[in-house]
């Protein structure tokens, strides 16, 4: 048997390209019968559907909803974030109105928004060209956790207060 007659080694989802594990989780996702549908460069949306599309779906913004994978099934290296630091990030993340230029081929209406190369800089995710909607959706209820935290620290101290004022 000569040595291109020998088979390789099933390959480690870590020896995978990032192209062979997206090529992977999307046969993982059929399967499970869901439709993906990837756009560049690092967004998967997930269509729910029954059956097959007769036609597969164009790579463009979500029209009425999106759905992102999310189970714990699919993740690993799980790690505690500091939310006070995520909450900090925010309050500094410049947040502007702007259009796509035109030559960009993307649609031109106001949008309102950060920059993909501050969201990077600030919270260390994303590539700073584009900026996934799962790590924007995890900012904010980020930020919202530690908003809580601080109203409440805020209530149980008026709530204190009050009573010392009262006595």
């Amino acid at each position: 048997m000569s040595g291109t007659d020998k088979k390789a080694p099933p390959q480690k989802p870590e020896d995978l390209t990032k192209m062979d594990q997206a090529k992977s989780r999307r046969a993982t996702l059929k399967k499970l019968g869901r439709f993906a549908t990837v756009t560049a460069p690092t967004v998967t949306l997930l269509l729910a559907a029954q059956t097959k599309p007769s036609r597969a779906a164009s790579p463009s913004p979500c029209k009425s909803s999106c759905t992102v994978s999310s189970s714990r099934a699919f993740k690993t290296g799980k790690a505690e974030i500091d939310i006070a630091s995520i909450l900090a990030g925010v309050a500094a993340l410049p947040v502007d109105a702007w259009r796509y230029k035109p030559e960009t081929g993307l649609e031109q209406q106001t949008h309102i928004g950060p920059y993909a190369e501050d969201f990077r800089n600030a919270f260390g995710v994303g590539d700073g060209v584009t900026i996934s909607t799962i790590d924007a959706i995890g900012v904010c209820l980020a930020a919202i956790k530690a908003l809580s935290e601080r109203v409440e620290g805020l209530e149980a101290e008026l709530q204190r207060a009050r009573q010392k004022t009262a006595a």
